[in-house]
């Protein structure tokens, strides 16, 4: 029972931390792997767009438009991130502005469209910490493992953020 209670409490981050080790362990699968990394390539290009706000964020609205417009916008923001990480090699540290870039439109939309209380200060840090999760992969070598310890790392900064915000809205309910 306590278990469930501490999941019940933590489900973003608990779940955007589930959600991180599969896709790390899937990045990671690529140095291991040449096949692989077609599916990776098809997977990720619109994947984690969707699961990230599908297991962190908990859709309690009345509107069901609100919903589909913050799934798009995350789907498209996801993508438009991946498009500026594909710059990778000819732009430097472009993975770090992909990764500020993703998170702080997702959060901002998440506070804007689905009326969350994120402060902007929170926002802000969170961005900057999850373009700073590529840090890594610029710095030591595009491996896949590095890539999948960014995008873990990132799960968990927003996942951090979005936890914070779960909890005090159960707790004021």
């Amino acid at each position: 029972m306590i278990l469930k209670e501490f999941y019940n409490r933590n489900k973003p981050l608990i779940n955007s931390i589930i959600t991180g080790i599969i896709y790390f362990i899937f990045s990671w699968s690529v140095d291991f792997n040449e096949g692989i990394k077609v599916l990776f390539i098809s997977v990720m290009m619109f994947l984690p767009g969707l699961t990230f706000p599908l297991v962190t964020t908990y859709y309690k609205l009345k509107g069901e438009n609100k919903i589909l417009i913050h799934l798009i916008l995350s789907v498209l923001i996801y993508h438009c991130s991946v498009w500026l990480f594909s710059g990778e090699g000819v732009i430097k540290y472009i993975t770090i502005a992909a990764g500020i870039f993703g998170s702080l439109l997702y959060l901002i939309i998440t506070k804007l469209i689905l009326k969350r209380d994120i402060s902007f200060i929170q926002i802000m840090i969170t961005s900057l910490l999850s373009g700073l999760a590529f840090l890594p992969y610029e710095l030591i070598g595009r491996e896949g493992i590095l890539i999948g310890l960014a995008i873990l790392q990132w799960n968990i900064f927003n996942g951090i953020v979005l936890n914070h915000e779960f909890k005090r809205s159960i707790e004021s309910h």
